[in-house]
C-alpha cells in the first residue's frame, strides 16, 4: 500500500468512526491530565510548605556570644552556598520617636547586610525599621530625639513564633569592621554544618569572657529544626507518575486495537500486509494520544503556575516529562495490541464479539 492510499484510510477511519477518536481522546485526556495534576499538586504544595517555612524565619540560625562575633567573619558566611544571607548585631537599648514617645523602639547596630537576613527592601541610605513601626510612622524621615533619620528599608516581622524583640524595632547599619553580640543566617536549602559554620566566627575569649558559651539557635523554632516537606517530597507516591502514565498509554492503546480485532484479522486474510497495517494503527494511535499530551501538559502547567510560580520551569518540564511517557506507552501498547491479533483467529473473534 503506498503513503496516499495509507493516509486515505487512515483518514477514512477517523472520519467515520472507526478510529473511536473522539471518545479516546477524551478518556486518555482525563486519565492523563489526572496523573499529571496529581504530581504536580504534591510537589506545589511542597514548594508552597517550604515557602512558609522560609518566610517564618525558620530557616535563620543565630549565634549568641556578647562581645565575642566578629563582624566582617559572620557578613563572609554569605559567600558559602546556599547561605542567602548573613550579618552580626548587637543591642544598643531603646530609642524614642518623636511621634511616639511613649513606646519607644528596640535599638539595633548591625553590619550592612543583617537586613537581607530578615527580608528587608532596600531604598537607599537611613536605618531599617519593622513594618509595624513604618506602618505607624510612615516611610519618611524618623524623628528620633532632635534629629531625623532617612528610612532605608522595612522588614516584616510577624508575631508568628520568631524570637520576640525586632517586630518593633530599628536597626542602624555601620561597617562590619568590629565585634557584636550575634551573627545571624539564613541558609537554604538548609546546610547540616551551619553551627560550626556560625562558630568560626566567634573571637578569642579574653578574662571573665571566656567563661561564656555560645548560644546557636532558630530564629522560629514553631516549625520545627529541618524542613519535613523535604522528605515527604523524596518519599511521594506520585514521583512514579511517570510509569503510571506509561501502563495507562499502553493499556489504552491495547484495548483500542483489541476492540477492533475483527477489523485487523480480516485484512490480514484479504493479503494486507502486516507492517502497512501496523503503521496504520501507530498513527492513528498517535491521532489520539497527541490531544490528550498536549491537554494534559496545558493543565499542569496552568496549576504549576497558579500554585508555584517560582518553580514554573521545572514543573513544566515534569508535566511533558509524565505526558510524553504516556506517548510512549500508547505506542508500546497499540504495538502489543496488534501483536496478539492472529488472522488464523478470526472465525473466533466474529463470533465473540
Amino acid at each position: 500500500m503506498r503513503v496516499p492510499a495509507l493516509l486515505r484510510e487512515i483518514a477514512r477511519n477517523i472520519t467515520s468512526g472507526t478510529t473511536r477518536l473522539g471518545a479516546l481522546v477524551l478518556v486518555a485526556s482525563l486519565a492523563l491530565t489526572l496523573v499529571v495534576l496529581a504530581d504536580v499538586i504534591t510537589i506545589s504544595r511542597t514548594v508552597q510548605d517550604a515557602r512558609e517555612y522560609r518566610d517564618s524565619g525558620a530557616a535563620v540560625m543565630t549565634l549568641a556570644l556578647p562581645g565575642r562575633i566578629d563582624g566582617r567573619s559572620c557578613e563572609a558566611l554569605a559567600e558559602i552556598p546556599d547561605v542567602a544571607a548573613a550579618g552580626a548585631m548587637r543591642a544598643e537599648g531603646k530609642v524614642s520617636a518623636a511621634t511616639l514617645p511613649g513606646e519607644p523602639l528596640d535599638h539595633y547596630v548591625t553590619t550592612p547586610t543583617f537586613a537581607r537576613v530578615l527580608g528587608a527592601d532596600d531604598r537607599g541610605v537611613g536605618v531599617y525599621v519593622s513594618a509595624d513601626v513604618e506602618s505607624s510612622l510612615g516611610s519618611g524621615p524618623l524623628p528620633i530625639a532632635e534629629r531625623t533619620v532617612p528610612i532605608r528599608g522595612s522588614y516584616p516581622y510577624p508575631a508568628d513564633g520568631r524570637r520576640a524583640g525586632f517586630g518593633w524595632a530599628v536597626l542602624s547599619p555601620t561597617s562590619a569592621d568590629g565585634i557584636f553580640d550575634e551573627c545571624w543566617v539564613l541558609a537554604w536549602p538548609q546546610r547540616s554544618d551551619l553551627r560550626q559554620l556560625l562558630l568560626a566566627t566567634v573571637t578569642p575569649a579574653q578574662g571573665a569572657a571566656s567563661t561564656e558559651q555560645p548560644q546557636v539557635s532558630q530564629l522560629n523554632t514553631s516549625h520545627g529544626m529541618t524542613f519535613a516537606g523535604l522528605a515527604g517530597y523524596q518519599n511521594r507516591i506520585t514521583q512514579y507518575a511517570s510509569g503510571l502514565a506509561v501502563l495507562v498509554g499502553a493499556l489504552m492503546a491495547a484495548a483500542a486495537v483489541w476492540f477492533r480485532r475483527v477489523e485487523i484479522a480480516s485484512n490480514l486474510h484479504a493479503g494486507a500486509q502486516r507492517g502497512i497495517l501496523l503503521l496504520q494503527h501507530l498513527i492513528e494511535g498517535v491521532a489520539w494520544a497527541v490531544p490528550a499530551v498536549a491537554a494534559a501538559w496545558m493543565v499542569g502547567f496552568v496549576v504549576a503556575a497558579l500554585n508555584a510560580p517560582t518553580e514554573l520551569s521545572s514543573l513544566a518540564v515534569r508535566s511533558l516529562e509524565i505526558a510524553l511517557a504516556f506517548a510512549i506507552g500508547s505506542l508500546a501498547g497499540t504495538a502489543l495490541g496488534f501483536a496478539l491479533v492472529r488472522e488464523g483467529r478470526l472465525w473466533r473473534y466474529v463470533k465473540g464479539r
